[in-house]
């Protein structure tokens, strides 16, 4: 299902050319391990970024091999590393800053939700305002992706399909942070 969302809220936004391409290419480098790899010289720069990545790199690593007892803290670290990123996007990008506010006044809850509200409230926008670029979506999932996970690890990762589940949350913001990165990186050139 998020899959499909996703998939539709990409269609829904029309991206141009360039962030396709974008995209398309953290994809394929995500097929070889190398996520956000290809856009290194924006996060060599930049501290926050750099330890956002290791950390969500880390925590996909734990959940693909099925370990770790502390999966919700370290959920809810990465959201907390997502936090002065939002803050910094919307200064960047201040047409997103009605969309991230709603997110951010509820971050620190979020996880608290079943797993239904955060899908359809917030992967699927329900409980936000009305999306204004691609930009703002790519930053928002990396709170509520993570978020959702420490949200799964409160409910219980008892089977397999919990753990594959969760690992696809953190795959899926690896790609979303590609696209943030990238639009940091390029306002940064300017």
């Amino acid at each position: 299902m998020r899959i499909l969302l996703l998939a539709a809220a990409t269609a829904a936004l029309s991206f141009n050319a360039q962030a396709h391409n974008d995209h398309h290419g953290a994809h394929h480098g995500d097929q070889h391990g190398h996520h956000g790899e290809g856009h290194g010289r924006h996060m060599s720069h930049d501290p926050a970024l750099r330890h956002y990545h290791q950390h969500a790199k880390h925590l996909l690593l734990q959940l693909q091999q099925q370990n770790g007892d502390d999966i919700g803290a370290q959920a809810k670290a990465l959201v907390e590393l997502s936090k002065p990123l939002l803050s910094r996007f919307e200064q960047q990008y201040p047409q997103c800053d009605e969309y991230l506010t709603a997110l951010n006044n509820v971050a620190d809850t979020l996880a608290d939700l079943p797993l239904e509200e955060i899908e359809s409230g917030y992967h699927a926008d329900g409980k936000l305002p009305p999306l204004p670029t691609a930009e703002c979506y790519h930053a928002k999932d990396l709170l509520v992706h993570p978020a959702t996970v420490q949200a799964m690890a409160r409910i219980g990762m008892k089977q397999a399909d919990d753990w594959r589940d969760a690992a696809h949350e953190i795959e899926e913001v690896l790609e979303h942070f590609t696209q943030v990165q990238s639009a940091i990186g390029q306002v940064a050139a300017q």
